[in-house]
Parts: C-alpha cells; structure tokens; sequence
C-alpha cells in the first residue's frame, strides 16, 4: 500500500465521509444511518438480506470465511508454483536449453476452486479442493521453504507487481526452486509502476542472469520491457505482456479463470441479483482478462475472451436475472478499497453478491459487511 502526504489522507477522509453522508441520505433517506450502520437496515427498519461474497486467491480471511459459511468459495493461482517454475525456465534458458519453452509461450497452471467441503470434485472444469485440505497444503508448502536462495550459481530476478500475501507464497517458491538448483534469487516487490520500472533498470545496470516478472502496466512499459530482454532472459509470470518478446508466460487463463469465478456467483445465487466487482486496478493484462471472464461468466454469455465491458456500466443478463452494477478499482490502496465496498452497500442496499478479485478485496469487503451486519452464514448478525 503506498503511503500518502497527511494532507491527501486527510482530503480523503472528507471525502469519503460526506460521500457516505449523502449515501445514506439519497439511497436509504427512511432507514437511518448511524455510526456503525453501512446499510443493515432497508425502508422503515426491515432488515437487508446478507451478501454472499465469492473471492479470488488464497488470504487468511477468505479461507477462514469458507469454514465458517461467510464465504461461498474463492478461485485460487499458484503463486509457489509461479515462483519455483520462474527460476526453473530461468535458469534453464541461461543453460541454452529452450525445450522448456512451448510453442505458444505459455506454460499453464490452472486455477484451482476451494469451497467448504469435498462434495465436489470439480466445478466449471477447474478442480475442486477442500477447504481444509487446502489450508494444510499451503502450511505444508511454506513450512519447507528456505529462509533465502544464497547458492553459488547466477543471480535470477523475481519481481511481483506489487507486495501482498500472494507474493510471500511466490517468494517462498522462488527460494526454494533456487535452493533446488544452486543458484541465486533476488525477489522484489515493487510498490507501484514507476518503482517496478526502475528496479528493472537497476537490474539491468548491475547485471542479471535473467527476470521473471508480473508487469503492472504493460501497455506503458514496453520500452524497459524490450531493453530487458535484448539484455537478458525475460519471461513474465502471473500477468503477462503478450506484446513484448519476452520468452514465455507462466500463469493461468485469467480469463478462463474469471469465467469460473463468475460460474461460482452465478452457482451462489441461483434466484439472480445484483453483483458488484473490485478489483486493484485495471492496467494489467491478468486483472482485464480476469474481470471480463468473471462478468461473462456471471451474465452466463458466449465466452469472448475480446470482450471488453466497460467497468462504469450496469450490464445485465439476457434474462434479466443477474446484473452487474460496475467494477470498484482502488490502486492498491487498501483504505480506498474497503471505502469501495462500504459505498456499494449505501448506494446498492438490494446488492446480493460482492466479488473481490485481488487478494486484498475479500477481506476488506468481509470487514465492511460485518459492519454492516450483512454477512452472511452462521456468523451473520
């Protein structure tokens, strides 16, 4: 999360109270809006219904949310496979061995589906894990994992697009794939575009055997993409640059992904509602495709992966059943996110369902609706 001058903050938190004064005013004028009441209360008290919350990635909170029934389940990457399989084509492609690499460049790793129980084996083709069995998967993969890389081989860059939980995992993959093979490993996590760009930068001014990254801004960052791979060995990971020549991306399907978790929305409420998107942000090329996917997948359409919605627009199945009201983005800043999701309750009191599609989303939304008294399972109030 970026730190921001006192005086942004506080101009923030003007804002954002008086967008909640006048929220509470326009959109629920006859329920009344006390200190801790986000919107549990609809015309002349009657209770709201809770909100269902479908996430992506594997946070503490979500994963807990799942056991307890406050979660319907979240559509989960592989950051520890990202990282270890990084340094492997990395080092692979340093040692002239090119067979690693397919012909379409792009070495999947599928998403996986974590819901409550095993009752399922699959859903919407993604494999279906346990809930349970999940969490000591995870625990068993970071228990193991060296504390740092310091092999006498050549030095690997993993960058991240940003610093979250996610990247710990990938991190912990990174260390151990360069444990494995002998060989060096600098992992950074940069704090927004400009300080990713420059990292690179610095890498290649000291020298690097080659770079695994997740560009944040593809589109803006083509230059020092292509200077870095005329220089070394360049392959993306979690989010890729298809127009750059880099080697290979290492990742999943978003948009087959966002389809997925849109099917898992879709599966949670079988009556349709109204359902609204957050996301970080929408410059890279994994949060577009997986955004999309999750709409379409949502309103139950076609699959297009060149689709674009615009995230400011209300779309609506053909059946009029389901709608979703826009996509929320926040740039990474964790206050703005959990605004987002508290503004939605005020200004949608009839929502059904809130998707968080950045590891950081479901959390924030969880701990906006628990103060709203609307979550939902044993827990809701």
């Amino acid at each position: 999360m970026h730190a921001e001058p006192a005086a942004m903050e506080l101009m923030f938190t003007i804002a954002h109270r008086l967008s909640l004064a006048v929220g509470c005013f326009t959109a629920l004028a006859a329920a009344g809006c006390s200190g801790r009441d986000t919107g549990a209360t609809a015309a002349r008290g009657k209770p709201l219904a809770p909100v269902k919350v479908i996430a992506f990635d594997e946070a503490r909170a979500v994963l807990e949310g799942i056991a307890t029934g406050t979660v319907v389940g979240t559509v989960v990457q592989n950051p520890f496979e990202y990282g270890a399989r990084s340094i492997a084509v990395l080092h692979a492609l340093a040692e002239g061995k090119t067979d690693t690499i397919p012909e379409d460049k792009f070495i999947n790793v599928p998403a996986r589906v974590v819901l409550a129980d095993g009752s399922r084996k699959e859903f919407a083709g993604a494999a279906v894990v346990p809930v349970a069995t999940f969490q000591a998967e995870l625990e068993q993969l970071l228990a193991g994992t060296p504390s740092a890389a310091t092999g006498n081989g050549p030095e690997y860059a993993f960058i991240t697009n940003g610093v979250a939980d996610f990247w710990t995992i990938g991190k912990a993959g990174a260390e151990k794939a360069a444990a494995d093979l002998g060989v060096k490993v600098s992992v950074i996590m940069p704090s927004s575009i400009t300080d990713q760009t420059r990292k690179i930068e610095d890498l290649l001014t000291r020298g690097t055997a080659g770079i695994a990254i997740s560009p944040i801004n593809p589109a803006n960052q083509g230059e020092v993409l292509a200077k870095a791979a005329a220089a070394t060995n360049l392959i993306t990971h979690d989010s890729d640059a298809p127009e750059s020549p880099r080697r290979v991306y290492i990742g999943m399907d978003n948009y087959e992904a966002g389809l997925v978790c849109g099917k898992l929305v879709r599966d949670a409420l079988t009556d349709g509602g109204k359902v609204m998107l957050f996301i970080g942000r929408l410059d890279q090329d994994n949060s577009q495709r997986r955004r999309q996917g999750c709409i379409d997948g949502i309103l139950g359409r076609e699959p297009d992966p060149s689709r674009r919605d615009d995230p400011g627009t209300v779309v609506t199945s053909d059946d009029g059943k389901y709608t979703v009201l826009g996509t929320m983005t926040d740039q990474f800043d964790r206050a703005k996110a959990k605004a987002n999701a508290e503004d939605a309750l005020l200004r949608h009191p009839d929502i059904a369902a809130m998707v968080g599609l950045f590891e950081y989303n479901p959390p924030l939304i969880l701990e906006a609706l628990e103060r709203a008294g609307r979550l939902a399972g044993p827990t809701a109030k």
